[in-house]
């Protein structure tokens, strides 16, 4: 068969577990075409995953003895409960949050939870979620990570087939990419930023993980050194215009919600 096109019986796009024989394109083409209907959707829900691999360096020991030996067991664990009540039981080497992002206007909102960060016309904001954005200094970003991950996928040069995988309940093909992040960044308004690599020619060939259904992507997972970002996408084409751009988002906040609705009414 003709024009890139094959026959498999590992994959459906219909979701049914019999092993019935589809045609798709190869995975270059079905990945290309699944980027695209993104890119026109052109809005999505988002969580975004963050795995940290780093240690915390081993601090030189020194014998203590007696009463010095008490005070600073005392001042270790007080510190570690006052570190506890201030992160409420953020793991900080596995973060997620969840939002929205405007891939017309290349912005999105993210909640972790009582911290947001939004990002719009190249800049980014995070605070405590629900601030204003005009209380808030604006930080130059140099990679706005939902987007990014999306616009490395214009210089991809090869996918290879990984099997298949559930996303949010949906069956979809799991891909590794190549990828040319010289080709990406020409493709991208702004560029692209790139990862720390030993030689420029590793650029040229960074590998990516893509999940994509029958339509769009569905998944895209990046690791870079001691990091693993992952950024899942669903409901394509959702109405973004009616959330409010001008603050900081609340979706996993229910504290600093009430606090905002008792606000506005009082306003």
């Amino acid at each position: 068969m003709g024009g890139g096109l094959h026959r498999q019986r590992d994959w459906c796009a219909c979701g049914c577990d019999s092993a019935c024989v589809i045609v798709t394109k190869d995975p270059l083409a079905a990945l290309e075409a699944a980027r695209e209907r993104t890119l026109a959707a052109p809005s999505a829900r988002i969580e975004l995953l963050s795995d940290h691999t780093w240690e915390m360096p081993q601090m030189p020991r020194r014998r203590q003895g007696g009463l010095l030996r008490l005070v600073a067991n005392l001042g270790r664990a007080a510190g570690k409960r006052l570190l506890k009540k201030a992160l409420r039981g953020i793991d900080l080497r596995h973060q997620s949050a969840e939002g929205f992002l405007d891939l017309a206007q290349r912005r999105y909102m993210l909640d972790h939870g009582h911290y947001a960060r939004l990002y719009a016309g190249g800049k980014e904001w995070d605070g405590r979620s629900g601030r204003a954005l005009a209380t808030l200094p604006a930080d130059e970003h140099q990679v706005p990570t939902p987007l990014w991950l999306l616009d490395i996928l214009s210089g991809v040069t090869s996918a290879a087939e990984d099997g298949t995988d559930d996303v949010r309940g949906v069956r979809c093909r799991h891909l590794t990419a190549t990828i040319d992040l010289s080709r990406a960044s020409a493709a991208t308004r702004d560029g692209v930023a790139v990862p720390a690599r030993g030689r420029f020619e590793d650029l040229l060939a960074v590998e990516a993980e893509v999940w994509i259904d029958d339509k769009h992507v569905r998944r895209i997972a990046f690791c870079s050194e001691q990091r693993t970002e992952t950024l899942e996408l669903w409901d394509f084409g959702i109405d973004v215009e009616d959330l409010d751009w001008t603050r900081l988002p609340t979706f996993r906040s229910p504290e600093e919600a009430a606090e905002l609705a008792d606000r506005l009414r009082s306003a």
